[in-house]
């Protein structure tokens, strides 16, 4: 369970922390808003600056022993089926990267999953449903014996391997994936003119806060002007350029993994404020850098489909937040030389299946995480964990 201190530091942002979405909703906004007047070649000149990537039908990869083999081999068999429903709920896997590198690599691997979120989009109802996973939160992997932390997956196989041990995680299906890293976050939060958030002293000016990460930051996203990365001078709610909003999104240090995606949203929140409230103008602009920064393996057509078709035909959109792990629901601390979260996963899924389903059904039980805790409260009202 989190101790004291770290409840008291969630509970100060609680109130400005009503989680929303990621770029990527963002750009298919901006698609939608800014470009149907355009007509069909500038749409499609800008689809085509997503970087599409095809999942292979045979999925391989390197297990622990160093041995290559088939994904869906090794995967956890089920016996009960997983809540099956119509066309219209669809879920996706949305990664944000914690790569070192300025450039993707080809697979997705080499970089950790900073940001894990399922989003869960249907169709008839208009809503959308978001699920964020602590990046510390022990789960397993295909392929290996013992549990990790599930920002390890994308590191040792991409997101076709992290989009399976979530699946396996949750019981449920994933639709397809789309991920962007960290350099070219700063990059879309200076493409639609910076972002604003709250800052406090302790964020600003501790070790491990925002000026202190400020340096790293610089030295991943490079190549601008020295003035692009001044260290902030007061707290409070603020603009931030790109460099200076990724600094702010990776504090963690200063209290916990949990107020880190606290603050991660709400870059993201407010980078979607941003981009809606540009003029036309100024959304056109920034668009290709948006679409630019994202590979996915979701086909363009399906893409083009929820832009030009779901979002246009919906007169309000819906969109709900909860984030994993729930409370009661997992334990924390130093476990061996490490650091990490330990949930109990079969406690959660019923509340998953509630979430994005309306209903709970029978599942094949996940296996056990070490430390995690055995009486997990089992009749928490969804609303109470909406955020």
């Amino acid at each position: 369970m989190r101790n004291n201190n770290d409840s008291g530091k969630n509970t100060k942002k609680k109130g400005k922390a009503k989680k929303i979405i990621i770029g990527v909703i963002a750009a298919i906004l901006g698609i939608v808003t800014g470009l149907l007047s355009f007509g069909s070649y500038y749409k499609n000149y800008l689809l085509s600056h997503v970087t599409y990537v095809t999942s292979p039908s045979e999925i391989t990869i390197v297990d622990e022993s160093g041995n290559t083999i088939n994904l869906e081999e090794i995967r956890q068999t089920t016996v009960h089926e997983i809540i099956q429903t119509a066309d219209e709920i669809h879920n996706f896997l949305l990664i944000g990267m914690d790569s070192r590198s300025r450039n993707y690599n080809e697979t997705g691997t080499g970089g950790l999953s900073d940001v894990t979120m399922v989003m869960s989009v249907n169709s008839t109802t208009g809503t959308i449903k978001m699920i964020s996973i602590a990046r510390d939160s022990y789960v397993h992997v295909p392929g290996y014996s013992n549990p990790m932390k599930i920002n390890a997956a994308m590191s040792l196989g991409g997101p076709d391997i992290l989009c399976a041990t979530v699946e396996d995680t949750l019981r449920i299906n994933i639709d397809g994936w789309a991920y962007v890293n960290f350099y070219h976050m700063a990059e879309i939060i200076d493409a639609v003119g910076g972002v604003y958030c709250d800052v406090s002293s302790s964020e600003l000016y501790s070790e491990g806060g925002l000026n202190w990460n400020l340096l790293e930051v610089s030295n991943l996203v490079g190549g601008g002007s020295t003035g692009q990365y001044t260290p902030v001078a007061n707290p409070g709610y603020i603009w931030l350029n790109g460099p200076q909003a990724v600094a702010y999104a990776r504090i963690r240090k200063i209290d916990s993994d949990y107020m880190r995606s606290e603050r991660q949203v709400e870059v993201l929140r407010s980078l979607m404020n941003q981009f809606i409230s540009l003029s036309l103008a100024g959304k056109v602009a920034a668009i290709p850098t948006i679409l630019s920064a994202i590979t996915t393996n979701i086909p363009q057509n399906d893409i083009e489909n929820y832009a030009l078709n779901f979002l246009p035909s919906v007169n309000n959109i819906e969109i709900q937040y909860m984030q994993l792990p729930i409370q009661g629901c997992f334990s924390s601390g130093m476990y061996g030389d490490e650091w990490s979260i330990r949930p109990n996963w079969n406690a959660m899924i019923p509340y998953v299946q509630e979430f994005f389903y309306g209903e709970t059904t029978v599942f094949d039980p996940v296996p056990e995480i070490n430390h995690s805790p055995s009486n997990c409260p089992t009749d928490i009202d969804i609303s109470e964990l909406l955020r």
